[in-house]
């Protein structure tokens, strides 16, 4: 392996090299109408969350906003990897493609159910990513990403409760071609080559860009019972983009695609019981030593992870006299056909657990914004979205489950369900600049939603009941606001207040196995009460973003696993309350530091209905206690230092740091499904030449700080719980060519 490590380092740096060789001057950058390009932390960050350009400083909501300077400073290249750079924000897979978490002010969406909507909506390039899986793969070529916190849920619609992720993509350039070439070596048998290039087609008028990746890792997990090693990467995407800039309108048209062939995830014993069993047979005997941190899982079967999608969209721009009108169109399909060992042992039991999930969607917004800089400003939209997701789900008993609880029953049992989704809304949003230093703001958003479920359950082993079709559909509509007050200090120093009010729509439990008697869940609600002080201070050598705010939820869809399904039950109230601060200050010539925090308090404020630890019957009296998944403390920061070492040539280096306070990953706040606090710090060091060489050596995890990402019972078995463990520590090298 070491050999193929130092192949690899080879021929990504010898690429490099003729890449180099053959563009000797880079083309001069140009700025285009969604740009924030830093190239220090001095520099003025333009942003789009209120769906027009604002200065960062001027927005009244509590955000985190990135460019692609900074992301890349960060080694943040994929979706997950926003964790370490944001306060209060979680990403992370465990499982296949379907299941994971993107989490804001300690609320999560998990969204292996393709009847439960998101509570953090994920955007790109203003078009609504529904499923988790389509929304949370490579960020590839980049210009921003925007973190907002709290309900949003006036200018992006119900699925924003929580909060959202705005990933803005490059806009082709109209003069000069220009783009970039990347490669990274890594241990794990790790590599991954990126690239783009952007360019007119007619100069000033009409400009194309096209970008690729493709990343592959070896297997971080050994499975002890067949001897091969699993858990390993391979994905590959790319996006191509036409942008045409016409007198008084702009077209800009996107495609892009995504292709994922892992073999993953592999659930790792964590904790047990000394008395721990299946059937009444024990299994300690089973668990390898050192578990989990061995990174060994026991499981006999394969766990594969195929799953693609991709999209296409157009933006058109209008100029009505000094209004502008825009219309976004865009469809997208994402596909996932996973097969997964859910019993996660060593017998033949529940080996082959066989999904197909199908999803597409439609949307289509259209809205009016007026002028900038007038006394009263608005942006006011028309939206529709539709969704049709179809699930096949196959739950195959084997011999050993059969020979043990049903002798002479396998047959397979089968789940079937075609969910239709649709959306309709209206919204405005409207500032009154009442003085020189006060601005009120108020908007509104009237949302209907449709949805229509065809459910069938047969089963062709009497362990499992034939539920037969349910055919059921849900109607409502809900008026969600907001409103907020900025008061201007000074002209980069801002006070805020803000009251907004979110909305979720309830939805059906179409995972394996339902209950009929649970198949629905209501809509949530929740109002959020903040107060924030952003400043860029100190001639722009201190900017400063904090916010203490106040949630409150009614009927919160909170999520259980029962030994088999995460299911949804409505809690009456549900209380956060908390806050943020981020902080960048340059304190001498060369010197970045970065900090950031968070605070939640999360608990549940009424909630009877609730999930116990195992020996005790449902349900459970949960008020009072704190949500799972949720950190109370998030800290993060950097370093950056970069100096000249010759006219030509810049050294740098950069330590980041992130930690999470302990969390409970059940419902029930099962000790056995725990995990404590964990810090992870990364580290690069590198040169960069003046005609766009960078040359890098990196560090992820430096110290192997070992976590577990998700912890639960593991089916069919009697106090075993199995989980996903976090990625080891890696070093490797990158080297990049910008032209």
């Amino acid at each position: 392996m070491a050999n193929i490590y130092r192949k690899r380092i080879f021929l990504c740096s010898a690429a490099l090299s003729v890449v180099a060789a053959a563009n000797p001057v880079g083309a001069q950058t140009t700025a285009t109408s969604n740009a924030s390009h830093v190239d220090s932390g001095d520099a003025e960050i333009i942003i789009t969350a209120q769906k027009r350009e604002e200065r960062l400083v001027d927005v009244p909501i509590s955000l985190t906003a990135l460019t692609s300077d900074q992301l890349a400073a960060a080694g943040v290249t994929q979706f997950h990897d926003l964790s370490q750079v944001a306060p209060g924000f979680t990403s992370e897979q465990y499982g296949d493609a379907r299941a994971g978490r993107i989490m804001l002010r300690g609320v999560t969406s998990q969204q292996d159910n393709p009847g439960k909507q998101s509570s953090v909506g994920v955007f790109l390039d203003g078009v609504f990513l529904a499923r988790y899986g389509a929304a949370t793969g490579e960020l590839a070529d980049i210009e921003r990403v925007e973190i907002l916190r709290g309900p949003q849920g006036t200018l992006f619609g119900a699925n924003t409760a929580a909060g959202l992720v705005n990933i803005v993509t490059r806009r082709p350039s109209l003069s000069g071609v220009e783009g970039f070439v990347e490669g990274v070596a890594a241990e794990h048998d790790a590599f991954e080559l990126r690239g783009s290039v952007t360019g007119p087609l007619v100069e000033d008028r009409l400009g194309i860009s096209v970008s690729a990746y493709h990343v592959r890792r070896g297997g971080l997990t050994h499975n002890a019972t067949t001897g091969r090693s699993v858990d390993n990467l391979r994905r590959s995407g790319g996006r191509a983009k036409l942008y045409y800039r016409g007198e008084g309108f702009d077209v800009l048209l996107s495609g892009d695609y995504l292709r994922e062939r892992s073999e993953c995830c592999s659930a790792i014993p964590v904790a047990w019981t000394p008395t721990a069993n299946v059937f009444g047979v024990p299994i300690v005997s089973l668990i390898p030593a050192g578990s989990p941190y061995s990174r060994q899982t026991i499981q006999n079967s394969r766990n594969l992870n195929p799953n693609s999608g991709g999209g296409v969209s157009a933006e058109i721009n209008v100029d009505v006299g000094d209004h502008v009108l825009t219309s976004v169109t865009a469809w997208r399909r994402w596909d996932v056909t996973p097969i997964s060992d859910i019993d996660s042992l060593p017998l033949r039991l529940l080996d082959d657990f066989y999904i197909d999930q199908r999803h597409d969607q439609f949307s289509q917004e259209l809205r009016i914004a007026s002028p900038s800089g007038q006394r009263v400003t608005y942006v006011a939209g028309l939206y529709y979205f539709a969704r049709r997701s179809d699930d096949l789900e196959i739950l195959q008993p084997r011999a050993d489950a059969a020979a043990v609880i049903l002798p002479g029953q396998r047959g397979d049992t089968t789940i079937a369900s075609r969910l239709n989704d649709k959306s309709y809304a209206a919204f405005a949003h409207v500032d009154f600049n009442l003085t020189d230093r006060l601005t009120l703001s108020a908007g509104g958003r009237y949302t209907r939603e449709d949805q229509d479920v065809d459910f069938t359950q047969t089963s062709g082993n009497v362990a499992y009941a034939s539920l037969g079709n349910r055919q059921q559909s849900r109607r409502e509509s809900q008026f969600t606001w907001v409103a907020n007050a900025r008061y201007s200090l000074q002209r980069d120093l801002n006070l805020y207040a803000s009251v907004a009010r979110g909305f979720k729509p309830g939805g059906f439990d179409l995972t394996r196995l339902p209950n009929f008697n649970n198949f629905e869940f209501d809509a949530e609600k929740n109002t959020n009460y903040e107060i924030g002080l952003k400043g860029n201070i100190l001639d722009r050598k201190l900017r400063f973003s904090a916010a203490l705010f106040w949630t409150d939820y009614q009927n919160f869809q909170a999520q259980a696993f029962d030994g088999l399904n995460l299911v949804t039950r409505n809690a009456e109230l549900f209380r956060i309350k908390g806050g943020e601060l981020e902080v960048t200050a340059l304190p001498t010539e060369g010197l970045t530091l970065q900090f950031q925090t968070s605070y939640t308090h999360a608990r549940y404020v009424d909630f009877t209905d609730g999930s116990c630890v195992p020996g005790i019957a449902p349900p459970c009296d949960l008020s009072g206690k704190r949500l799972p998944n949720a950190p109370e403390w998030t800290l993060g920061g950097s370093a950056e230092y970069r100096a000249p070492l010759t006219a030509a040539l810049t050294g740098y280096g950069r330590i980041d740091g992130s930690h999470k306070s302990s969390v409970f990953y059940q419902q029930n706040l099962d000790p056995y499904a725990f995990q404590g606090p964990r810090t992870i710090i990364n580290a690069r060091l590198g040169i960069e030449t003046a005609s766009g060489l960078t040359l890098e050596a990196f560090a992820r995890n430096l110290f192997n700080d070992k976590y577990v990402n998700f912890v639960y019972p593991s089916p069919l078995s009697t106090g075993l719980y199995v989980g996903y463990v976090g990625d080891p520590r890696q070093f490797g090298v990158r080297a990049r060519y910008s032209f």
